[in-house]
């Protein structure tokens, strides 16, 4: 029973060893996401950072890119608040909490100068894998942002 535990801790190791082993440069990550946008005519562009920014439906994306952890996949969509008062930040956080809530994958919070982020992120198996989830993954974004935009109204 030992050996037969530490064979399988060992091809246990192995298996997440070799996904893991294969190293991406930045460019590489960014034409692996860049392909895939192209193929679904949503137009990217390279941002100074580094990430991977498009618009989809007058929303504008940024796929985030860091070549020290390629198989982290983070997808995020903001907008600016126009209100930076106490009480609307107050109003906003609590639209965040409904719709982090109410949509598992999506988190949505205030950045450091107070505008609504949503983010979705995954664990790969490899960077391309982000296709199999991209499509659902912008479903739930923007169910997200539904979900908060109708508590917001609620709340006024």
């Amino acid at each position: 029973m030992k050996i037969l535990c530490a064979a399988l801790f060992v091809l246990a190791s192995l298996a997440g060893g070799s996904a893991s082993a294969q190293e991406y440069s930045q460019k590489q990550l960014q034409e692996i996401f860049s392909r895939h946008l192209n193929g679904e005519s949503l137009r990217p562009e390279i941002n100074a950072s580094g990430s991977v920014r498009f618009r989809n439906q007058g929303r504008t994306y940024v796929i985030h890119v860091d070549e020290r952890d390629p198989l982290y996949f983070r997808l995020t969509m903001a907008f600016v608040a126009e209100d930076k008062s106490a009480e609307h930040r107050q109003r906003l956080l609590e639209a965040c909490n409904v719709a982090t809530a109410e949509v598992k994958v999506v988190k949505c919070f205030l950045d450091e100068v107070g505008d609504p982020t949503f983010a979705g992120e995954m664990f790969l198996v490899v960077p391309g894998d982000f296709t199999l989830h991209f499509d659902r993954l912008l479903r739930a974004m923007d169910s997200a942002q539904r979900r908060f935009s109708r508590r917001l109204g609620e709340l006024r």
